[in-house]
């Protein structure tokens, strides 16, 4: 999976790894409704435009470092700024301006920082890498989710210590775990900036120099139907990112509200710390062990693997049979699948390059979708007898269901996310002209944002419609646009050649 690729890009995977460490630290829909008093589509409003916002900026960003400042002094600045946000969310406040002004200053740093790291990415291959490329931004992405993984454990933990010893209210709690999402941005500088000779020769701009391995010239013509190829993809995947970023809005409600607050020992290992990584060494050393072809890694594995086993009887025995999770604690499952996955994903892919099988960039993203629509048919059986959320008036439902079926939507989802969040982006290095780089990259990001301001739209939907009518809806825009992308994939096919 690691073979082949050039050392920058784990430079990058850090950066990016505490970047997005900070970023899930600090987004919960929690905090506003704790401090402010605001109802579920209040929040959801605000956590769609401040989402829209974050995505949206990189178009601006992208355009400054294709024209301005470069990528990499563009990249750091932003680091810089969106560190100034989140210390501006640790601060308490009775007072939404001071919050909105905070969500401003994060979401310029975003624009600044988000869209330019991933064009460094992409300049670190040739433009006849496109497998390796693919390859390459899958685990770019894998280094995303590491730190999106750790966030909400942080999230909760430093939020219990500090209400535990210190005696603050919950809101305040919640102030703590934002200055956590700062200190990482510190990191995430730091990281950028002292190991910058991996990737300098990435960053360039094709109007200063030309470098004929990662660009390709192109005719006018050739500029105007990639450009048009990249449009298109960018109108497609919001419908994605609205059913995705459910996530933090419709799926965080029904983990509140909806399913069970006490877990039987073995499912709360998997939303106890040490539970969950002991599950992780015996998933992970176990595989080790079995595919590693050096008896050095295969014994490395072994022991992991042993090692997990044993902490997983520990806590077993030890412990009860009631044991209490928290909703923001779901919010950990997506990372950890996507680090669990991009292995496999990454290596079937791979096989198929090797048969002459592997399916584009743009096939990829439609089969993405595909798995997007029955992820969410998942929920509309979850929620099948359960009342609304507007039945509740504020409360908590009385009739509850298994997690797992939030984990298994969540899993779903990741696997559809493979299938087209790194593979777009791969898409819009190949394909995007030259000098535009930047600037398509934050397209790419826009029609995120398009999709994340939707997502919070849709999302008032979930407090007023019955549950399985608003997943449903989920279910039919997510094939509609599997549908269009099918279309329309000869076209994208072709802007790639």
């Amino acid at each position: 999976m690691f073979k082949g690729h050039p050392k920058g890009l784990y430079v990058l995977f850090f950066t990016e790894m505490w970047e997005r460490f900070g970023f899930y630290t600090m987004l919960s829909i929690y905090y506003m409704q704790e401090n402010f008093n605001w109802d579920a589509a209040t929040a959801f409003n605000v956590y769609g435009i401040f989402l829209a916002g974050v995505y949206f900026a990189p178009i601006a960003g992208g355009w400054i470092a294709d024209n301005l400042l470069g990528y990499g002094k563009t990249i750091s600045l932003g680091a810089i700024v969106i560190g100034v946000g989140y210390a501006m969310m640790a601060i308490p406040t009775d007072s939404p301006t001071q919050l909105y002004i905070a969500l401003v200053v994060v979401c310029i740093g975003n624009g600044l920082f988000k869209a330019n790291i991933s064009v460094l990415v992409g300049n670190l291959y040739a433009h006849s890498q496109g497998s390796l490329k693919d390859a390459g931004y899958s685990i770019f992405y894998m280094g995303i989710n590491i730190g999106a993984f750790y966030a909400p454990m942080a999230a909760v933990g430093i939020r219990r210590f500090v209400m535990n010893n210190f005696d603050v209210s919950l809101a305040q709690g919640f102030n703590a775990g934002f200055a956590i999402a700062a200190i990482g941005m510190i990191f995430s500088l730091i990281i950028f900036v002292l190991f910058k000779k991996h990737y300098k020769d990435a960053d360039y701009r094709a109007k200063e120099k030309e470098n004929v391995e990662v660009d390709v010239k192109l005719t006018k013509s050739q500029e105007k139907e990639r450009v048009i190829a990249l449009l298109t993809i960018f109108a497609i995947v919001i419908f994605f990112w609205m059913a995705f970023h459910q996530n933090g809005a419709a799926l965080s409600a029904f983990a509140r509200d909806y399913t069970d607050v006490f877990v039987g020992s073995f499912t709360y290992l998997l939303f106890d710390v040490i539970g969950l990584h002991a599950i992780l060494f015996v998933l992970l050393g176990g595989s080790a062990a079995l595919v590693s072809k050096t008896t050095k890694a295969k014994g490395i594995g072994g022991l992991l693997a042993v090692i997990g086993l044993i902490v997983i009887i520990i806590k077993i025995n030890t412990l009860g049979d009631h044991n209490e999770i928290a909703p923001e604690q779901f919010q950990s499952f997506n990372p950890m699948f996507i680090v669990l996955l991009t292995p496999i994903i990454v290596g079937w892919f791979g096989y198929l390059n090797k048969k002459g099988r592997e399916p584009s960039s743009p096939a990829k993203i439609g089969i993405g979708m595909l798995i997007t629509g029955i992820s969410f048919i998942i929920m509309v059986i979850a929620v099948s007898s359960l009342p609304s959320m507007l039945s509740l008036g504020g409360g908590t439902s009385s009739i509850t269901v298994s997690p797992y079926w939030l984990m298994s939507t969540y899993f779903m989802l990741t696997v559809a996310e493979l299938h087209l969040s790194p593979m777009g982006l791969s898409f819009v290095s190949k394909v995007s002209p030259p000098k535009m780089k930047g600037l398509m990259m934050g397209g790419w990001f826009g029609a995120t944002a398009v999709g994340n301001y939707l997502s919070g739209y849709v999302g008032e939907f979930y407090q007023n419609w019955e549950l399985w009518q608003f997943f449903l809806l989920l279910v039919i825009t997510s094939f509609f646009a599997a549908l269009i992308l099918r279309v329309f994939l000869k076209k994208l096919k072709h802007a790639t050649e």
